[in-house]
């Protein structure tokens, strides 16, 4: 869901199907979906069925002809995982432990639930990552969903010098609680703490970092009927609780919410999918703050039917167009997939 630092069926077939289904779609679903120039292959494949369904979020520290370095992130884990690409093949790496194993509340020790990672950046050194700040489905208040987290990696690798391990985090971890302060003090979305995700909750699920700002795009709550995009300044979101959130309304269509979001060009792609916890259509659009979304397309997914794309990446910037790894949560391995998307 960053920038690299450095650089079907008929549609008419499809819009009718989506209808049926019940998913509200776009006005632009006229034009034919826009097909992966590629899948790549996870190798070796990733063993845990809570990591390899729940890919949530990717982003790369570089991509050279010398070789890449990318971390990736699911939701329902206290790890990140480091993860290369080599030709058509993503191949996964070492694990980065975000979380403690505990936390104390009061006089007692309790143990740390999952991330609910969504959304990774990149700038400058250092990963940027954060949580959904959202109840979970059953409405409770999971304190390891309110953090975000910078991570600093080495310049020539890409990778961490210490992994930490499920006992204790990574010494290169920063992790901060402050956003949920922030959030808690904005006007419209104070409104929507006590909502579980599927109904109006707040839900971070997508994270770009551009200068020293960082871009957080939220899947819900949909604001006046739009999806909700906020910034705020990476030294406020490490160091100043009582920040104020900038805050975007942008016209994604009809019950699309952002699933991801990233630095590209002079502006960032926004990966559009239901704002509801529900597959149907997904789809790019590009977006500069202030203004509306434009060249807008739908993905052919590279998953199965019932997969939602969440995790966006750019990988490379041309004249005409950006070329992005997209993966997938609810597919085996996230099903990555590179997409050419129009300038």
């Amino acid at each position: 869901m960053a920038r690299h630092p450095q650089f079907g069926i008929s549609a008419s077939i499809w819009v009718a199907a989506a209808v049926i289904a019940g998913g509200a779609y776009p006005s632009y679903a006229a034009q034919k979906p826009l097909a992966p120039t590629h899948t790549l292959q996870v190798q070796p494949p990733l063993t845990d069925a809570k990591e390899a369904e729940n890919i949530s979020g990717a982003a790369c520290a570089f991509i050279s002809e010398k070789g890449t370095s990318c971390l990736l992130i699911g939701d329902e884990k206290k790890y990140a995982r480091f993860f290369t690409l080599k030709g058509d093949t993503l191949v996964p790496g070492k694990q980065l432990f975000l979380l403690p194993k505990e936390y104390t509340e009061g006089q007692e020790a309790k143990e740390f639930d999952e991330t609910d990672g969504e959304g990774i950046a990149f700038l400058n050194g250092a990963y940027f990552l954060t949580g959904s700040h959202g109840l979970n489905k059953s409405g409770d208040l999971q304190p390891s969903r309110y953090f975000i987290y910078r991570v600093s990696v080495d310049a020539d690798t890409g990778l961490a010098g210490d992994l930490g391990s499920k006992e204790k985090p990574s010494a290169q971890v920063e992790r901060s609680a402050n956003l949920k302060a922030i959030i808690h003090s904005d006007p419209e979305l104070s409104k929507h703490e006590g909502d579980i995700p599927d109904k109006d909750g707040i839900n971070i699920e997508g994270l770009a970092v551009s200068g020293d700002t960082l871009f957080l795009g939220f899947r819900g709550p949909l604001l006046h009927g739009e999806a909700l995009i906020a910034s705020l300044s990476v030294s406020d979101a490490f160091d100043n609780p009582e920040a104020k959130l900038k805050t975007y309304s942008v016209d994604l269509g009809k019950g699309q919410g952002v699933r991801d979001i990233a630095a590209a060009g002079e502006g960032f792609l926004i990966l559009w999918g239901p704002e509801k916890d529900m597959s149907g259509p997904a789809g790019i659009c590009f977006w500069k703050p202030g203004g509306d979304a434009k060249l807008c397309r739908e993905i052919k997914k590279a998953g199965p039917a019932d997969s939602k794309p969440e995790a966006l990446t750019v990988l490379e910037t041309t004249s005409d167009h950006y070329k992005v790894l997209i993966m997938s949560d609810g597919a085996n391995n996230g099903a990555p997939a590179v997409y050419e998307v129009p300038r």
